[in-house]
């Protein structure tokens, strides 16, 4: 092909990923608001839905009342088919495992009123291989009663996972909390299930599940901090997930924040995670992460609130200081402890004692609550197969 043609193809790619990106964000939208908004002219809009739509990426919504003027004609809204294509969703957690078969929107299919997802205890005792080879047995569980026509159309496993990770080839450097060698995990489950193997850091995953469902799609500028088993961050410019020379995003967990303090999960010591961790706060004050927060900080004694308040108080401090470097347009929390309303409130208030403009509506709570699990490693995938160019 001559230079020409390979712009040419090059500018489809881009106007399609421009249509879908504008679908993803609006949609259902109709072809003449997506020619408006886009500046594409209609014939172009045209012929790339009408593509689209024959592969089964898009398809026609119920018809709006609206008219486009054009003869009278009503508007016919279009919407990304969240089914057109599957994957094996793998997110590995210290405590919990959770396997899904998920579409393109990152909700597990629903296959005769149930949903196709599974969780289940992690087991860090047993080699990285043999819980590899449990999970691709999972895979094959949950999809053996689906229907053919939709068992074709899983064509990738996307995995989530704490720690370093070694994106391009797949390898899980070092699980934090799960296992301490490196595990090439894609050509493992790769060759369990005949199937192309993405893998990815659990907190970054989520932040793609951000940019493609939830923050993200008005907000190109943030940071994403997982607060639950332990603590992670993510920062995101430009709607892309930053990451340095050596493949990390913002570690905000694993910030030195006391000289000489407790060995941390990624080897160090003194780490804001060793504080602010789910065990550390209930090693303080037990309670769990459903029902009894409130119960319990009523029932402390006035040394305990405290000891809460101190470690409130350094994440505060943590969360401003990164902002002040960082500067990003808002700060978007999830995990299970941002799940505790009051002590999501506290957070932020200690937050804007430093900063007053650290408020409730420069720190958010995300709107992607009950799908932490599962969202992330199915936008990872989604990603790739909607906009890649």
């Amino acid at each position: 092909m001559n230079r020409i043609g390979m712009n040419m193809e090059r500018v489809k790619r881009q106007n399609r990923s421009l249509i879908l990106s504008y679908i993803n964000e609006n949609g259902p939208v109709s072809r003449t608001d997506i020619a408006q908004a886009t500046g594409l002219t209609a014939a172009a809009v045209t012929q790339i839905t009408g593509a689209l739509i024959a592969e089964g990426i898009l398809y026609e919504a119920s018809v709006s009342t609206e008219k486009t003027g054009a003869a009278g004609r009503k508007k016919v809204p279009l919407d990304i088919e969240s089914n057109a294509a599957l994957v094996y969703v793998v997110n590995i957690e210290p405590d919990e495992t959770t396997v899904a078969v998920c579409g393109l929107k990152g909700e597990p299919l629903t296959y005769r009123g149930q949903k196709i997802i599974t969780r289940f205890a992690t087991d860090t005792a047993a080699a990285p291989e043999e819980f590899l080879e449990r999970i691709a047995g999972v895979c094959r569980t949950l999809s053996k009663d689906l229907s053919g026509r939709l068992i074709k159309r899983i064509d990738c496993v996307s995995v989530g996972i704490t720690g370093l990770v070694d994106v391009a080839n797949g390898i899980s450097m070092r699980a934090y909390g799960i296992w301490r060698k490196p595990v090439n995990v894609a050509s493992i489950l790769g060759s369990a299930l005949g199937l192309p193997v993405m893998v990815e850091n659990n907190v970054d995953a989520f932040s793609a599940a951000e940019l493609l469902y939830g923050e993200g799609r008005s907000e190109n500028d943030f940071l994403t901090i997982k607060w639950g088993p332990g603590v992670g961050s993510t920062m995101i410019i430009g709607g892309e997930i930053y990451r340095g020379k050596t493949g990390k995003s913002a570690e905000l967990g694993h910030f030195i924040v006391e000289p000489g303090g407790k060995l941390c999960t990624c080897g160090r010591r003194g780490c804001l995670e060793t504080r602010l961790s789910y065990r550390a706060l209930s090693e303080i004050m037990h309670f769990d992460l459903e029902t009894s927060f409130d119960e319990a900080w009523e029932a402390a004694s006035p040394e305990t609130k405290e000891q809460i308040d101190e470690a409130i108080d350094l994440f505060a401090r943590s969360i401003v200081n990164t902002g002040t470097i960082l500067a990003p347009g808002r700060i978007v929390l999830f995990g299970g402890l941002t799940g505790i309303k009051s002590l999501r409130d506290k957070l932020i208030e200690a937050c804007k004692v430093y900063d007053p403009a650290y408020d409730e509506d420069r720190i958010i709570h995300t709107t992607l609550t009950g799908m932490e699990s599962y969202v992330g490693p199915a936008a990872v995938y989604a990603r790739q197969k909607l906009f890649a160019l």
